[in-house]
């Protein structure tokens, strides 16, 4: 799964987070089998992380172009 964050959409990816998080949650969960959750999970995180600023500074762009407010005024 690691080698196709890339292709997901950010909603998709998200999911994928969601479920990461809440099976790292189970005290039963494998220390092998947790690291490499914990490892896909820091990869969806960064992901996710990059698609929201590309988008913050896209919505930026578009309303400085429009003559309207900043996302931080």
């Amino acid at each position: 799964m690691i080698k196709k964050i890339n292709k997901l959409n950010f909603s998709s990816a998200l999911n994928r987070l969601e479920q990461i998080v809440a099976k790292l949650e189970d005290p039963n969960l494998d220390l092998e089998e947790g690291l490499k959750l914990l490892e896909e999970g820091v990869k969806l995180h960064n992901y996710c992380k990059s698609k929201l600023t590309d988008a913050n500074k896209k919505i930026a762009t578009i309303l400085k172009v429009n003559n309207l407010n900043t996302i931080d005024n």
